[in-house]
């Protein structure tokens, strides 16, 4: 673990040094002086209504009678959890939270945090896919470090929608056999009740399809919101260009980024796609690079504020809910 948290900061550092490097600052300070930095309120507002319909979103996922004012709290705590914590073990607060105080089996929780994973992947796959249409792309791509960002991006959210719709879609088809055999595979005692979970989030979108439709459009409406803020952001530039393509291929290019590279904060990783996403617009780079650091900013300060708020009314620590967390097999899970 502490190899992996070293490499994983080692990775962030050389990410930051790339963003940081020969960054003219007499540049990035004349394009932060010449902001609107009034357009950032209607940006902070629009975070909230995307994370509102997120947590109304889980509410959906999770069911069991918890309320919409439990799951914008937990889920804020979550995403704070997600954006300070290495190795993605943030995503492990949530389910937790939802177990201990909330009393939802934590295999439930966990299983609901992966269906709304897949749906976040599914709508990556779908604006990447939109983006080669609506956007008129460089022959190569849009290269960062030698990879095609664009493609790299289809592949990962490809690969994993794909897995799990055929894992899911087998679980729901073959039932207890599969699960049966998933158990005595090697960690199938850890693995099977969270399959079981899972299978039974599958089966209860099958049997009201009005909530899948439900939840497939609250995810578009959330992506949209989210775009419409960086959009806002991007408005408060002097020479950057606004529209709903470039919203869009800036937000789709900086979240597949963020999706391939978690770094701690996703620092670096966020910047470095954010700015590359703006190159096919003929921005300046010392333009983009200083917009790519105050959307982060923006972005990371409104969910430490958001969460920090909520985590104190709570009177929790993070590492104590992260080391909490129960293993899936245990009555938690059940």
């Amino acid at each position: 673990m502490k190899f992996k948290l070293a490499a994983v900061l080692v990775v962030t550092a050389i990410c930051l040094g790339v963003v940081l490097w020969d960054l003219d600052l007499s540049e990035a300070g004349e394009a932060l002086k010449t902001a609107t930095w009034g357009l950032l309120v209607p940006m902070f507002g629009l975070y909230l209504v995307a994370h509102t319909l997120r947590a109304w979103r889980l509410q959906l996922l999770i069911g069991h009678g918890v309320s919409f004012v439990r799951c914008f709290a937990i889920n804020t705590i979550g995403f704070l959890a997600i954006n300070v914590i290495p190795l993605r073990l943030g995503e492990m607060v949530r389910p937790y939270m939802f177990y201990e105080s909330e009393g939802v089996p934590f295999g439930r929780g966990l299983a609901a945090i992966v269906l709304e994973r897949l749906l976040d992947m599914t709508m990556l796959l779908v604006m990447l896919v939109g983006l080669t249409l609506i956007v008129e792309l460089p022959p190569g791509g849009i290269q960062v470090e030698g990879i095609d960002v664009i493609a790299a991006g289809q592949r990962l959210a490809g690969g994993i929608v794909a897995i799990g719709l055929i894992f899911g879609g087998g679980l729901v088809l073959v039932g207890e056999p599969a699960l049966a055999l998933l158990a005595k595979l090697p960690m199938g005692g850890k693995v099977a009740p969270l399959a079981r979970k899972f299978r039974e989030g599958f089966l209860e979108l099958a049997r009201n399809p009005l909530r899948a439709v439900l939840l497939g459009v609250l995810s578009a409406c959330i992506w949209a919101v989210t775009v419409a803020a960086v959009g806002t952001c991007m408005a408060a530039f002097d020479g950057i260009p606004v529209g709903v393509a470039e919203a869009w291929s800036t937000w789709t290019i900086t979240i597949s980024g963020m999706t391939a590279i978690p770094t701690p904060g996703f620092f670096g990783a966020y910047e470095i796609f954010c700015s590359a996403a703006l190159w096919i617009w003929g921005v300046d780079s010392h333009v983009a690079r200083t917009f790519a650091i105050v959307l982060h900013l923006g972005q990371f300060g409104f969910i430490v504020v958001l969460g920090g708020f909520f985590l104190l009314r709570e009177g929790l620590g993070l590492r104590s809910l992260v080391r909490s967390a129960p293993p899936i097999d245990e009555g938690a899970g059940s």
